[in-house]
């Protein structure tokens, strides 16, 4: 199955630009999830799995209002990674991501089930049960889409713009958006590479200082690079992982440098996409 994109290399676009002469959007992800308590958490576990599962609840229960003081602190706006379970079950969650103006990314049903492997009527299906929870919940249709796992089949793009998504932030390709096959549908950069998730499972992963530095450096390498085009710096967060106290700090310390920087479009993931279809910015034919 070839990719739902064609091939686009960087040195030959147009260059990028962003309001105001920004040079590099910056956006948070923030992923809010939930996972089903009577399956295995991780693949191969136990039933139920106190620890893996609360351990993930932590982030539900503790660290997303820890982020949301990180958050806060920083003025800066977030796009929340929603399962469209945890809209149901936390409405406290929504709750405060309404009062900020917080934009919303579908994030599947729960953490625990992927698409991979569904046949087109049950991925379908399953993706009306997801959007109508979320409609509920919200009250309005996120135009953002993440798969739990970044998991996806052939018919997934096709099935979330019928459904009025309008990006996907599943591939991990580029440091531009970009427009997908499917009309309509765009590309909006996210990282595998700074996703806390990626970084600190399994094992400790890196100390705190040593976080920081990571994140820099990836952004100050886009920095430089954004000299002659724009470049997207995706922040994935999980609430679980960045919301525990020894990490709240660094967290917040990179959030800050980078927000504070003048080339720098703090925005959200609805922002890149927004802008990347009205500059009709995409693949180089």
């Amino acid at each position: 199955m070839p990719a739902p994109y064609p091939h686009s290399s960087i040195v030959n676009r147009p260059p990028l630009t962003f309001p105001d002469g920004k040079r590099v959007a910056f956006y948070i992800g923030l992923n809010v999830e939930v996972f089903d308590a009577d399956l295995p958490v991780v693949a191969g576990g136990p039933v139920p799995d106190p620890q893996a599962y609360g351990w993930r609840d932590y982030g539900n229960r503790v660290g997303f209002w820890r982020l949301v003081d990180v958050l806060d602190d920083a003025g800066v706006p977030v796009s929340v990674i929603l399962n469209s379970e945890a809209a149901r079950a936390f409405p406290e969650i929504v709750d405060a991501g309404v009062e900020r103006g917080w934009a919303w990314v579908a994030h599947g049903r729960t953490n625990s089930v992927y698409l991979s492997g569904m046949d087109g009527a049950k991925e379908a299906a399953h993706l009306d049960a997801v959007f109508a929870d979320l409609d509920a919940a919200l009250l309005s249709r996120p135009t953002g889409w993440l798969g739990p796992g970044l998991a996806a089949t052939a018919a997934t793009p096709h099935l979330l713009a019928e459904r009025g998504v309008r990006y996907v932030l599943d591939w991990c390709c580029d440091d531009q958006p970009f427009a997908m096959d499917v009309p309509g549908l765009w590309s909006v950069p996210y990282s595998l590479e700074l996703n806390d998730l990626n970084l600190f499972l399994p094992g400790p992963g890196p100390s705190g200082p040593d976080y920081e530095r990571l994140v820099l450096d990836q952004f100050e390498q886009l920095l430089a690079d954004s000299a002659t085009t724009g470049r997207v710096l995706a922040l994935p967060l999980h609430t679980f992982i960045a919301g525990q106290p020894h990490r709240a700090k660094y967290v917040a310390r990179v959030i800050r440098q980078i927000a504070a920087t003048p080339e720098v479009w703090v925005c959200t993931s609805d922002d890149v996409a927004a802008h990347a279809r009205q500059a009709a910015h995409g693949p180089a034919p």
